[in-house]
């Protein structure tokens, strides 16, 4: 068992103000980390074979994709709205799928998904936030991201 750390109170207490007082914006960045978080100790479990470990944080993530789900207009929303719900859909069955399976690799694809998705989370915030153009953060999305619902079928994008 690790030693307890003598800062968890103050660490509790920040993470607590940090949600209390975050924008709906940086909330969803947050549930993105906190998905990324359990999914990387979900990965950790399996190589250790703690079964229980694996399902706490299988189910954590699972959880919060299955919230951000709830948070998708699919009634008043656009197509870009339906490709998230399907991919958010997908990432869910490939957790249910790692859960049973022990499957590492399972997890490694909801990992990359979530990241694609944090990523244009946090440049939808940079640009309304004036911090970086649409250009900009079309170029990057150009260079850095493969997966192929993020980047319009381009197969030279990456």
């Amino acid at each position: 068992m690790p030693p307890i750390n003598p800062y968890n109170k103050y660490i509790k207490q920040y993470q607590a103000s940090n949600i209390n007082t975050a924008t709906p914006e940086k909330l969803m960045i947050l549930l993105f980390d906190g998905a990324l978080q359990f999914l990387q100790k979900a990965k950790v479990a399996i190589e250790e074979k703690n079964l229980k470990e694996k399902t706490v944080n299988i189910e954590g993530a699972r959880k919060i994709i299955r919230e951000l789900m709830r948070t998708i207009d699919l009634e008043n929303g656009n197509d870009v709205s339906k490709q998230l719900f399907r991919l958010y859909n997908k990432m869910v069955l490939n957790l249910i799928k790692a859960n049973v399976q022990k499957n590492a690799t399972k997890i490694d694809e909801v990992i990359e998904d979530i990241t694609n998705i944090r990523w244009g989370f946090q440049k939808a915030i940079e640009i309304q936030n004036g911090i970086t153009t649409v250009e900009e953060a079309m170029n990057e999305q150009r260079e850095n991201i493969v997966h192929p619902l993020l980047n319009n079928g381009d197969d030279n994008a990456g």
